[in-house]
């Protein structure tokens, strides 16, 4: 007979103190604070939640199931740490299991929220059956292993059972001072195909994106993490690549970001663009390495590249991950979301044109790297508003929670013709506490529960993978046991719903919460990313040989729109912003101190265009006047790289007056760069009137020439007259 022992609740040496006691010693505390709660309720607070001295894991487990047979062993890995400043010894890790089965998804899900130290089991005490531990120091950590034969657990009913282990110190033996627990289903007929349920995994490939204001990758040290061998995007291309039937839902701006990164991670690219060709489209539903891999950078990447460590170690970590990015998608049905997995409520009520440009910017970012996907969307918190359900593409596949129905959601939901595919939130929802909900073996435990309690529906279990899961360490323990249990059928995402018909449901079938609608994605940064790609616009338009950095900048921007940015508090769209605006405001001009024109009919006057950038331009001159003064728009000029021109302007006025032009540097569309000059024009003093006053002036000089001349020819001919007759 296997010896079992009734947990006993916390009372260890810290905890010797009876209830009584307690509340003996706590009472007139207890009515002075009665008699104050009111008059000051903001200084209440809730005691913090005691923790258990030791910490311990469940790493591995090799079986994901039971069935009615009592042959055979389970074996069960983790670690044990001592978080307390003593030193512990004589610790044992025992293992428990429940004796009631849970039979219902309520059930499991309400299992899932009992605090840490509810009496779920009895503890097996058989010698043999549990792990010895040596002393632990204050912070120290042990790997422990232990195998548990199966005939002592003495479970038979089919569903879902406790399954864990406690940890008991030398002084405390009959009350655990660490535990872990997570769930384990015994399941009847487990070889019979035809009752083996379908379930599909969703693994989405994405993460939070986040560019500085120069168009690299921030955060460097978090991606080196994550990418390097051990990190939780390394590990999710290795459980990927081993785990039958998963689908991956692919975020191309993620690909993207790893790309920059193994390229020493360069701001963004400025440098001629329009004399390569374009890349060749494999038409694989794979990509090759030749596409992923990026291309050697030019001598202005380089010269761009940053040289400090914290670059050097992301760029070895990106590079050896997009080396293996191939194998982990080869062979698996492929979804593309979104680029940048935006907002898509947010998006839907406020940009739809936005949401549209995301879309299109995956089947471009895909194609230039051979990978051929069923456009899809996949929302992490499983929630999508009406707006953004009409808004659903035909032929895409849709992924929502079953919290977003009222009542029994369906399989496949039909509104008003746009199909969404049903995910299971419990499922994805992960194990029950101390430990983390979503760590490889809690989600893993709760899925294969999940499809124990469907199984025999005629309905798959979907799930996908929630973005905080933490894939296991080593990949072969984790799928080992999943690929035995013949009573799971490993599937698609395609292959588990082929059969299944739509439901047709109303829009009064769904749920949006209030929490939903506060979190979105706030107008202001919506504007503020469109905003950030109309001036990745206008520095395109302005740079002569560059053809792609408008491209580039409308993917930096619509990071900023994403679900990981809901909760972001940097301003990566006003800082981009202003760092392109900085530099179309560095082509500036020079115009003298004043203009005088010869005439009011028109002339020319002089100015200076100055390009402060390291690539050439093309841009524009233009003025801005009141109606009395006309300057002429330039034809498109073209400056070199750090260089300096001169150019004529010409200007005309309608009246005698002085009058200010201020002349504009614009694009070849007449959009304004930011830089400006100031300059008062008036026409030569020598106007109208004046010459009027000469004109008369000399008039008046030839009438009394004339006068003069009349007078003496007169005068002569009386004096020839008068001489004749004497």
């Amino acid at each position: 007979m296997p010896v079992r022992q009734h947990q006993a609740r916390p009372s260890g040496p810290s905890r010797r103190v009876t209830a009584a006691l307690v509340l003996a010693l706590l009472a007139p505390l207890l009515l002075l604070m009665s008699a104050t709660t009111l008059a000051a309720p903001a200084q209440a607070a809730e005691e913090p939640e005691e923790t258990d001295p030791l910490t311990v894991s469940i790493d591995q487990l090799d079986t994901v199931s039971l069935d009615p047979r009592t042959k055979g062993r389970i074996t069960v890995r983790g670690k044990v740490t001592n978080t307390t400043e003593d030193t512990w010894g004589g610790v044992k890790i025992y293992p428990f299991v429940g004796d009631t089965p849970i039979t219902t998804s309520e059930e499991l899900a309400e299992a899932a929220k009992l605090p840490a130290d509810a009496l779920v089991g009895e503890r097996i005490v058989t010698e043999g059956a549990y792990a010895t531990v040596p002393d632990l120091a204050p912070g120290e950590t042990y790997s422990w292993s232990l195998t548990v034969p199966r005939k002592l657990l003495e479970i038979t009913q089919a569903g879902v059972y406790w399954f864990g282990v406690h940890a008991l110190g030398a002084t405390t033996p009959s009350t655990a001072d660490g535990r872990a627990r997570t769930f384990l289903p015994l399941v009847t007929q487990p070889n019979k195909k035809a009752r083996a349920e379908k379930v599909s995994m969703v693994m989405p490939l994405r993460r939070s994106v986040v560019y500085d204001a120069d168009g690299s990758v921030d955060y460097l040290p978090g991606w080196t993490r994550d990418l390097r061998a051990g990190g939780r995007l390394s590990r999710m291309l290795e459980v990927g690549a081993e785990m039958p039937g998963v689908t991956w839902a692919l975020d191309p701006a993620l690909i993207d970001a790893v790309r920059n990164l193994a390229k020493g991670n360069p701001g963004r690219n400025m440098s001629a663009t329009d004399e390569g060709e374009e890349p060749e489209e494999s038409g694989s539903s794979s990509p090759s390495p030749s596409t992923l891999q990026p291309s050697s950078p030019s001598s202005t990447d380089t010269a761009a590249e940053a040289t400090d460590e914290e670059a050097e170690a992301a760029k070895e970590a990106a590079t050896d991950w997009l080396g293996r990015l191939e194998d982990a998608l080869a062979g698996h049905n492929l979804l593309a979301l979104p680029y940048a997995d935006p907002d898509l409520s947010a998006l839907a009520t406020s940009d739809p044109d936005l949401l549209a440009t995301a879309r299109e910017r995956t089947t471009s970012s895909l194609a230039a790297l051979g990978i051929k996907a069923t456009p899809a969307v996949a929302p992490p918190t499983g929630y999508l508003d009406r707006a953004a359900v009409n808004l659903l593409e035909p032929g895409a596949v849709n992924l929502v929670s079953d919290k977003m129905f009222r009542g029994t959601a369906p399989v496949i939901a039909d509104l008003d013709g746009h199909e969404m595919i049903v995910a299971s939130s419990g499922a994805a929802a992960g194990g029950p506490g101390p430990n983390d909900p979503v760590d490889a073996i809690s989600v893993r435990q709760r899925i294969v529960s999940e499809a124990a309690l469907r199984r025999g529906s005629g309905k798959p279990l979907v799930v996908v993978v929630p973005d905080e899961w933490h894939p296991p360490q080593t990949a072969a323990s984790f799928v080992a046991p999943w690929q035995k249990a013949a009573w799971i059928s490993p599937s698609s995402l395609t292959e588990a719903v082929f059969d299944q018909k739509a439901t047709e449901v109303t829009a009064e079938n769904l749920r949006y919460p209030r929490r939903e609608m506060k979190a979105e994605i706030s107008t202001e940064r919506i504007r503020a990313a469109n905003d950030l790609i109309d001036a990745g616009d206008t520095l395109q338009r302005i740079l002569t040989h560059n053809d792609e950095v408008a491209s580039d900048v409308v993917g930096e921007a619509l990071t900023t729109t994403a679900y990981s940015a809901r909760k972001g508090e940097t301003d990566a769209a006003a800082n981009a912003l202003d760092r392109i605006n900085s530099e179309l405001a560095s082509i500036t001009v020079n115009v003298p101190p004043k203009v005088i024109l010869s005439s009011m009919k028109g002339g020319e006057f002089q100015v200076t265009l100055s390009n402060a950038l390291d690539q050439p331009v093309t841009v524009r001159l233009d003025a801005i006047t009141d109606s009395s003064l006309r300057v002429a728009t330039s034809e498109p000029i073209q400056l070199d790289a750090n260089s300096k021109a001169s150019f004529n302007l010409a200007a005309s006025m309608r009246d005698t007056g002085t009058h200010t032009a201020q002349v504009v540097v614009t694009d070849t569309e007449g959009n304004p760069l930011g830089a400006h000059a100031t300059v008062p024009i008036r026409p030569s003093q020598v106007s109208g009137v004046i010459w009027w006053f000469v004109g008369t002036g000399c008039a008046l000089l030839f009438a009394a020439i004339a006068v003069r001349l009349t007078r003496r020819i007169i005068k002569a001919k009386r004096a020839r007259t008068t001489g004749g007759d004497e």
